[in-house]
């Protein structure tokens, strides 16, 4: 566990290093503030347009994650110096889980932040804190699987373009099989549906928690970081 937290300290300072952490940071926060200032803007706005926002927020996070990520374990790899950082006595989930966190530990920063946008909202109006306390354990939970999803793709490749694009086209069959699933047949649709990040995320904007939603976020991010664990570990046998 201290390895673990040892590396996870290291890869959360490292962001800050890169340029590249900065860019992702200013993009998710201007475009959900654009959002959110586009929303205030409308008459009469209330807790239900803020439900919006944060649907909005779930896309931005989706395509933020694979660039949050990409860096992780495939520039370890390109400059060789994961083999280096494996002889050392550091198990390789420590090794998986360690920059895993890094990545939220900066997701969850970042979502602190934008906790700034309903208490603005709150001063012209009411708002449901229920609803929004919902909608983001909701993000919550789906940032864990996202990241889950772009730390594997990090670790399959050296190259860091690769690992995103890989991440990217990942992320994106969850979040457009909802759509397919729409237009299939009953029986297909339903399990579409039931894998589809846009129908288990709507719960939670509804102010709904339903734990076969919480589930499916952390079944996936377990999964991901599960396969993470065995290209890591199949790099000691190469």
């Amino acid at each position: 566990m201290k390895s673990t937290l040892v590396i996870a300290a290291k890869e959360f300072r490292g962001y800050f290093i890169s340029p590249m952490a900065y860019v992702v940071i200013l993009f998710f926060l201007f475009i959900s503030g654009l959002i959110f200032v586009l929303t205030i803007a409308m008459p009469q706005s209330t807790t239900n347009n803020y439900r919006e926002v944060m649907q909005s927020m779930v896309f931005i996070t989706l395509m933020m994650s694979p660039v949050l990520t990409m860096s992780l374990l495939a520039l370890e790899r390109g400059r060789g110096t994961l083999e280096l950082l494996m002889t050392r006595p550091v198990g390789d989930w420590s090794i998986v889980l360690g920059k895993y966190l890094a990545a939220v530990g900066l997701y969850t920063a970042l979502l602190i932040v934008t906790l700034l946008y309903p208490l603005l909202m709150s001063v012209g109006g009411e708002m449901e804190w229920g609803m929004v306390l919902t909608g983001y354990i909701g993000l919550f939970c789906a940032g864990l699987a996202f990241l889950a999803i772009g730390v594997f793709g990090s670790s399959v490749t050296g190259d860091q373009i690769a690992a995103a694009l890989l991440s990217f086209f990942i992320l994106l069959f969850f979040w457009i099989v909802g759509f397919i699933g729409q237009s299939a047949s009953a029986a297909l649709g339903g399990v579409l549906n039931h894998i589809s990040f846009i129908e288990n995320y709507m719960n939670f904007a509804r102010g709904v928690i339903d734990l076969k939603n919480v589930v499916f976020f952390l079944t996936l991010a377990g999964f991901f970081l599960f396969l993470t664990e065995r290209v890591v570990e199949s790099r000691r046998t190469v």
